[in-house]
C-alpha cells in the first residue's frame, strides 16, 4: 500500500512541476512587407542561381576554383542591395549573352567579401 501511495504521490509531484514550468509562447502577426521581402529575396536568389548554373558560367567558376556550394553560401551572405544588383544584371542580359559579365561581377563580390574577411574562397588573397 505504501509503495503504491508513494508512486501516486511521485507521479502527482512530477505532473505538477511539469505543468508549472511550461514556457509561454509568444505570437505576433507577420507583416505583409516582411513576407514580400523574403519572397523577393528568394526569387532573386533563384534567378542568380539559374544564371550561374549555365554551362559557361559553371566553367568560368570551376576554372577559378570556386565550387557551386561556395557560391550558394556566398549568395546567402550577400546583402539585399548586392543581390538586387546581380538580379537586375541578369534581367538586362540578352538570352545567352553577357553571362561572363555576371560571372565576373559574382567573382568580384566574392573577392570583396574575401578581402573584408567575411569569406575564405580565395586563400591566396
Amino acid at each position: 500500500m505504501n509503495k503504491r501511495l508513494t508512486g501516486v504521490f511521485t507521479a502527482a509531484v512530477l505532473l505538477i512541476t511539469q505543468a508549472l514550468f511550461v514556457p509561454m509562447a509568444h505570437a505576433a502577426m507577420v507583416g505583409t512587407d516582411t513576407l514580400v521581402a523574403s519572397e523577393q529575396r528568394a526569387a532573386m536568389e533563384q534567378k542568380v542561381l539559374a544564371l550561374l548554373e549555365h554551362k559557361a558560367a559553371a566553367k568560368v567558376l570551376a576554372d577559378n576554383g570556386v565550387e557551386s556550394e561556395q557560391v550558394k553560401d556566398r549568395l546567402d551572405r550577400l546583402s539585399d542591395q548586392e543581390l538586387t544588383q546581380l538580379a537586375e544584371q541578369a534581367d538586362d542580359l540578352p538570352a545567352g549573352q553577357g553571362v561572363l559579365g555576371v560571372i565576373l561581377a559574382v567573382i568580384l563580390i566574392l573577392v570583396l567579401l574575401d578581402l573584408l574577411g567575411a569569406t575564405n574562397v580565395f586563400p591566396a588573397i
